[in-house]
């Protein structure tokens, strides 16, 4: 497949660094055992969705943050496969395109969790 200058130009997308940082904080604290923290996450969580770019993070951590922990990588895959159900009709051009381009890029990922988990975000697409 051939892209634009354009098109090529939105794969490049990078996050702001403190929206990052407070997204690897929720991913952090949504693998609490208490409930009520998981229930404040989950609402957390629930209201990113309304941000067009919040996909993006959630595919950024899943992908590119390999210094992070593993369960925390794959968490961020499984919200977005279940935001991908959810919403995926909502999802701006730019923001799918981005979060494919991603997941077909890391399918070889050398963590087996993570290659699973991109694997089945793979399918979610098809």
């Amino acid at each position: 497949m051939v892209w634009d200058r354009q098109t090529k130009m939105e794969y490049e997308w990078k996050p702001d660094e403190q929206g990052l940082q407070q997204i690897l904080q929720l991913l952090k604290e949504s693998q609490s055992p208490d409930t009520t923290i998981q229930r404040t996450v989950q609402q957390k969580l629930e209201q990113l969705n309304q941000y067009p770019d919040f996909n993006n993070y959630l595919i950024f951590v899943l992908t590119k943050l390999k210094s992070e922990d593993e369960p925390t990588r794959s968490l961020s895959g499984l919200i977005l496969k279940n935001n991908v159900k959810a919403h995926f009709q909502n999802f701006p051009n730019g923001v799918t395109d981005f979060i494919k381009s991603e997941c077909l890029n890391n399918i070889g990922d050398s963590s087996p969790l993570i290659r699973a988990t991109v694997g089945k975000y793979c399918y979610s697409f098809a």
